[in-house]
């Protein structure tokens, strides 16, 4: 977890620039948010991941154990993101997985 909150955190460059404690609270919030967000899309993703090699018979489940959504080699931490109102993604609606 730490790890991926060096990663998040403001590009790698791990400072709060924030003087007054109220800010600086708001920016960890914040960070925590993103954490939780990236965790739970990983966990959705992994589970439809265990769900299809289930389904194709080849999930060695003794490998679930040594699984963590913590996982960000995925996430582009440099993009511009562009967020709308629209209904929310539900996992029905998941993006393909890609399955090697």
């Amino acid at each position: 977890m730490n790890a991926l909150a060096r990663a998040v955190f403001f590009g790698k460059r791990e400072e709060l620039r924030e003087r007054s404690l109220v800010d600086q609270y708001q920016r960890g919030t914040e960070l925590n948010i993103i954490l939780n967000a990236i965790t739970v899309w990983n966990t959705a993703y992994l589970t439809e991941a265990a769900k299809y090699l289930e389904q194709q018979g080849h999930l060695d489940e003794e490998l679930l154990n040594h699984i963590s959504p913590l996982n960000w080699k995925h996430i582009n931490f440099l993009g511009e993101y562009s967020f709308s109102k629209s209904k929310p993604a539900s996992l029905d609606s998941l993006r393909p997985l890609n399955i090697l």
